[in-house]
Formats: C-alpha cells, sequence, structure tokens
C-alpha cells in the first residue's frame, strides 16, 4: 500500500470513528478534531462520508461558518448546486468582510451558480444566463474587497469575463479581462513566499491563460503538478476549471495537451478517479499524441510514459458495455473477450469470435435474478451510433456460488470492436500492487475507478487456497457501485484483464486464504479461473 493510500484508509477510518461519536456524548477537544476531518476528506474526494460528517456536526454546531461552507461544497459535488446555494446565501450575508469564511462562502455561490450555467443544455436560456450573471458578482464582490487576499475569486472572474465575451454574452462592461489578468499577475508575483496557498501557482497559471501567455501557463501548471502538496482535489478542480470555463481544448493542440496532463496526472494520484461522457472519451481517443517535450514539460521526465499507459486504458473502454433491460434499465457491465482465448471449445464458437463476458446475476438463462437473454441488450457507448446489441445466447455460464460468470453470443457480431487483453497469471501480492477497475456504476456513463486501488490479495497459484473448488477470488479496494457488476479488473502496469468484477462489502468481507478476519474489499473472479472451468466444462 503506497503512503497515499495509508494517508486515506487512515482519515477514512477516523471520520467513521468520528460519526459513531457523534452520535453520543462528546466533549469540545473531540468535536475541534472532527471539525478537521471534514476537510480533509474533500482534499480525498471522499464526498459522501464528508457530507454525513459536516451534517453531523452542524446539528452539534449550527453556527460553524466553515463547516457549513464545507456542506455546501459537498452539496455541489454532489450535483446539487441550488441546494447549496440556499446553505450559502444566508451564510455569506451574515458574516462580515474580515472574517475568513466569508469570502470562501461568496466563492463557492459563484462555483455553484457557475454550475447551473455550464450544465444548461441551452445557456441563452434565461435561468441559464441569470445563474452566470450570478456566478460574476458573487465573485466579484470578495474580490473587489480585498484583491490580494482574494486573487482565487479574481482569476475566476477572469475565466467567466473571456467564456462570455466568446459565447456573446453581455455583461460586467466595466472589466477588462486583459487588465484583471495583468493586475492578477502584478499581485500574485508581489505575494510573499510564506503567504503562498496550495493554489498559487494554479492561479497564476490561469492568469496567464487570460493574457493568452501558454508559455507561462504551461510553466506554472507543471510546477503545480508536480509540488508535493497538491492534492487530487487540487487536480480535479483544475481540470474542471480548464474543460468547461476556459474550454482550451477547443483553442488547439497546446490546449489538449494541457488538458491530456491534468487528466494523466490526476489518475496518477491516490485517491484519482475519472466519470466520463461517451463524448468526451471519444474526442480524447480522437486527439494526436502531445510530442514528447510537451508531456516532459507538464508531467516530468516520465509524461510520455504516462499518457501512453492513460491512452491505452482510453482504448480498453471502448469494449466496455453497459448491460440494461430492453426497456432501458442499467442492469450491470460486460466485457468482450475472445472466444479461444478464454478456453471457448471450437464446437461451441469460432476460436476468434467475439464473446461477451458478465455476471451471472447480470444476465442467466432463467432470470430469476437478473435479466433473461431474451431481454438483455448490450450497449458500447463509444459507438457513435449508440447502437443496442440483443443477445442471441448464453455460451457458458457458472451460478453465483461459483465463477458468477456467464458468456454471451451476441446477434451479428461487434463488427470492429477489439475484445480485451486477458492476463496470463494474476499479479503477485506486494506493496503498491494495484488494479483498475471500468464499468458503469450505478448505470451511468462510463467510469474509470482508480480511487484507493489497492490488490489486497487472490486464491491462485502458488500459494492459493480457494474455499470453493477451482473458484480464484481476487480481494481490491477500488470502490465500486451497483452497476459495475460485470466489470474488467486490470492489472496496473498493462491494462490486461485480471479479473471480473461480482460483489464487495464495506466492512464485513471475509478474508481469503484461511484467514479468520474481516475487512472492507472488493470481490472478482481470477480470469484464469474462469478460463480453466470453460476448458473442463462437460459438453452439452
Amino acid at each position: 500500500m503506497s503512503d497515499q493510500d495509508a494517508d486515506q484508509e487512515e482519515i477514512v477510518a477516523r471520520a467513521r470513528e468520528a460519526l459513531k461519536k457523534l452520535a453520543g456524548m462528546i466533549d469540545k477537544p473531540d468535536l475541534d478534531a472532527f471539525r478537521e476531518l471534514v476537510e480533509q476528506l474533500r482534499n480525498k474526494r471522499q464526498y459522501e462520508l464528508m457530507g454525513q460528517l459536516a451534517e453531523a456536526i452542524s446539528r452539534r454546531d449550527p453556527k460553524d461558518a466553515k463547516n457549513r461552507r464545507l456542506y455546501a461544497q459537498y452539496l455541489i459535488e454532489m450535483g446539487k448546486p441550488t441546494a447549496a446555494i440556499d446553505v450559502l446565501t444566508p451564510l455569506a450575508r451574515r458574516l462580515p468582510p474580515e472574517h475568513p469564511e466569508h469570502a470562501e462562502a461568496f466563492g463557492l455561490l459563484g462555483r455553484a451558480y457557475k454550475l447551473i450555467f455550464f450544465d444548461a443544455a441551452n445557456k441563452s436560456a434565461g435561468y441559464a444566463r441569470d445563474a452566470l450573471k450570478n456566478a460574476v458578482a458573487s465573485y466579484r464582490r470578495p474580490f473587489e474587497e480585498d484583491p490580494a487576499r482574494n486573487s482565487w475569486h479574481g482569476v475566476n472572474l477572469l475565466a467567466l469575463l473571456v467564456r462570455m465575451r466568446r459565447l456573446g454574452i453581455r455583461g460586467a462592461p466595466d472589466l477588462q479581462p486583459q487588465a484583471l489578468a495583468t493586475r492578477l499577475i502584478h499581485d500574485l508575483q508581489a505575494t510573499a513566499v510564506e503567504n503562498r496557498n496550495d493554489w498559487f501557482l494554479a492561479t497564476l497559471a490561469e492568469a496567464s491563460l487570460g493574457l493568452d501567455d501558454w508559455i507561462s501557463t504551461e510553466s506554472y501548471l507543471r510546477d503545480c503538478l508536480v509540488a508535493p502538496t497538491t492534492h487530487d482535489f487540487h487536480v480535479a478542480s483544475m481540470l474542471r476549471q480548464f474543460t468547461e470555463v476556459w474550454d482550451i481544448e477547443a483553442q488547439g493542440e497546446r490546449g489538449k495537451a494541457l488538458v491530456g496532463a491534468l487528466r494523466a496526472r490526476l489518475l496518477q494520484l491516490s485517491g484519482g478517479r475519472l466519470d466520463v461522457t461517451p463524448d468526451d472519451l471519444r474526442r480524447m481517443r480522437d486527439q494526436p499524441k502531445p510530442d514528447a517535450r510537451s508531456l516532459e514539460a507538464l508531467l516530468g521526465e516520465h509524461g510520455p510514459q504516462t499518457w501512453r499507459w492513460w491512452r491505452t486504458g482510453q482504448d480498453r473502454a471502448q469494449s466496455v458495455a453497459m448491460i440494461r433491460h430492453r426497456m432501458g434499465n442499467a442492469k450491470g457491465t460486460g466485457f468482450l473477450v475472445r472466444a479461444g482465448e478464454l478456453g471457448v471449445r471450437p464446437e461451441d464458437a469460432h476460436p476468434d469470435e467475439i464473446l461477451l463476458l458478465t455476471n451471472f446475476h447480470v444476465v442467466n438463462a432463467n432470470g430469476a435474478i437478473g435479466l433473461k437473454p431474451e431481454d438483455a441488450v448490450a450497449v458500447f457507448e463509444l459507438q457513435p451510433d449508440h447502437r443496442e446489441y440483443e443477445v442471441e445466447s448464453i455460451v457458458w455460464s457458472s451460478e453465483i456460488e461459483r465463477h458468477d460468470a456467464s458468456l454471451l453470443r451476441l446477434k451479428g457480431g461487434v463488427g470492429q470492436l477489439p475484445p480485451m487483453p486477458l492476463a496470463p497469471e494474476l499479479p503477485r501480492i506486494e506493496k503498491n500492487a494495484l488494479v483498475y477497475i471500468i464499468g458503469h456504476p450505478a448505470g451511468r456513463s462510463l467510469s474509470f475507478s482508480f480511487q484507493n486501488n489497492e490488490l489486497l490479495d487472490h486464491e491462485g497459484p502458488q500459494d492459493g487456497k480457494p474455499q470453493i473448488p477451482g473458484v480464484w477470488r481476487v480481494h481490491y479496494r477500488a470502490p465500486t457501485e451497483p452497476g459495475s457488476s460485470g466489470s474488467p479488473v486490470f492489472d496496473a502496469d498493462s491494462w490486461k484483464v485480471i479479473a471480473l468484477h461480482h460483489s464487495g462489502k464495506k466492512a464485513d468481507m471475509p478474508k481469503l486464504n484461511g484467514v479468520a478476519d474481516v475487512y472492507a474489499a472488493n470481490e472478482g473472479i481470477a480470469i484464469q479461473s474462469i478460463r480453466k472451468a470453460i476448458r473442463e466444462a462437460t459438453p452439452a
């Protein structure tokens, strides 16, 4: 386990213990310690737990301004900006300008209104333009009250002004973006070193972008990305700002390279997670690779290698399918495999035929749980036509109590979609061994899971002691949700499939190999044991 993974686990464990204590009698020192955990959870992007803890603290101390602001931030991160506005508006009004949370509350109000605008499909709609104007006003007030101290409000104001003018939206005619950018850079560079916070370099990068100074933007961003104090929350925030507000991907190859570097760095960090829409992922895959010099400038000497690794993950995603009822309800995930590589007998399928592997509890013959084949369709979101593939038949299956797997033949085949490469063996259980998952959690668009993704244990050879004869289970900590069932579990280095994900427990998963204990873990079935079961299956 990496030091960052261990740190995250410790924070999560402390937060869960805090929630238990908050249900009983506590003293003030404990409550003060719990307050600090809320921000630490935010930095690790543990938003659900962050919200639970902030809510529990608010019940004890509803006037704690910082905790209320962090609670509003949780609401924003969960896609509830109007609820956040209801929390932030009275908070911002009651705090005097000199209060440290005054500017923070107005800044978050700006972000909430900004989210409403950029989520709007029709940005010319009245409510969307009102939200944009409210965002500008929310950032402008604290910036003009104290420009040196509230530079991050100023750079958000700058980004919105630039975007407004590109969209042809009138607003704040007395503010000129270039003058504002020049002022921001001057004030930032004059900031004493001891007063520079974790956002200093990112703010300078954005301000430089306001002057179309790409060289400075790249330089500041590079220093920010490799800084030891940079959390994945910071990188995720920068990625959102550069893509949604600045829209730098539409500004040429340098913009695309910057965004690619941000995404790659986010996924490098422990706790990194990336949810993407199909359109975004198709656009990423269509982008040409930045030159090695740009990647090294932004991500260090291993930048080109990181980019290749991330590009391989994007390629794998095209072979991941959402499995749903033909009437529309999502049930799980599946992925393409070559029949011969999975050990299917030639009389059951041609060795080169491409089949779909998922869980038995997602699709099975009787439909007692999951879907019957005739009710199931598979959709590969990266295909632009969003074609639905009907299930023709089940080639092989194994019940939940064993491999929890179904191998499906799709009607008409899958054209040029490639099968997943399968790992010839399971990784060794050693420090820093990781796994990754691509799936459709809760029926959403494709999600790359990189958060707390430690490989914990498995029952494969040579030292494994399978509890179920012939079934080799794999345990790991990559976070999953309903809908992830049937997702491919990849090794960290080559993006080869090591297991079929099928279940998880937050606290009481029995450990493997005869260890008498439980823990929080997710479970997959080793692809090797599925291959072995298919090869040894009795002919029908």
